[in-house]
């Protein structure tokens, strides 16, 4: 019998062509930032979130303003005035000096209380006259103002323009929050700091008087 053939080797195959050439990946190097698609509701979504973190970071804020205050005013409660009232020729002029600077003390922490609490509780939004007829389903006071089955009806029944306008109009409602606790954690701040300047001068004032005499 004559030997069966061995099979022939099969001739190998091409490599495969690399997934990506050279020219789609200088394509997408010189493909400018205008000419790319942006995803809007990834984009939305974000802004959402940052806006949230903002007003979380003003909220803390002014907790800090708050408790700040609240520390000075009871560092001065225990210290005490440190002005002799008793004394036969009345106060020395260092401690009518340190008198004023209490003053301004008092006055700054005062304002600065009261703009912790404007931060910490700002004022509402109010609701337009258009409201009811076009409420924002992302909007809790209006939320809780529509009974369970009726928003879940008009939530469902919302198309994706109406979906992006409702929460656009929370953003915006947010940013109005927003920069109502900022502008009042600045200026809490600052009255916060002239309170501290003005207590530092007024105790200043009365360890020179000490000296002196």
């Amino acid at each position: 019998m004559e030997p069966a053939d061995t099979p022939s080797a099969s001739p190998e195959k091409p490599d495969r062509e690399p997934t990506t050439s050279a020219a789609s990946l200088l394509g997408t190097v010189t493909l400018l930032v205008k000419d790319t698609q942006v995803d809007v509701t990834r984009l939305i979504y974000m802004l959402y979130l940052d806006i949230e973190q903002q007003i979380n970071r003003a909220d803390m804020k002014a907790q800090i303003t708050l408790s700040t205050s609240a520390i000075l005013i009871g560092i001065m409660v225990n210290l005490g005035a440190g002005v002799d009232f008793t004394r036969s020729g009345g106060p020395a002029p260092s401690e009518w000096i340190a008198l004023g600077f209490y003053g301004v003390f008092l006055i700054a922490m005062c304002l600065a209380f009261g703009r912790g609490i404007a931060a910490a509780f700002p004022r509402a939004i109010r609701k337009t006259a258009g409201a009811n007829h076009h409420p924002n389903l992302y909007f809790t006071g209006q939320i809780a103002s529509i009974p369970a089955d009726e928003y879940a009806d008009l939530f469902s029944q919302q198309s994706n323009d109406a979906v992006k306008r409702s929460v656009l109009g929370q953003i915006h409602s947010k940013s109005l929050v927003l920069e109502a606790k900022l502008r009042n954690v600045r200026l809490g701040m600052t009255c916060l700091l002239i309170a501290l300047g003005a207590w530092i001068l007024a105790r200043t004032a009365l360890i020179l008087g000490t000296l002196g005499s």
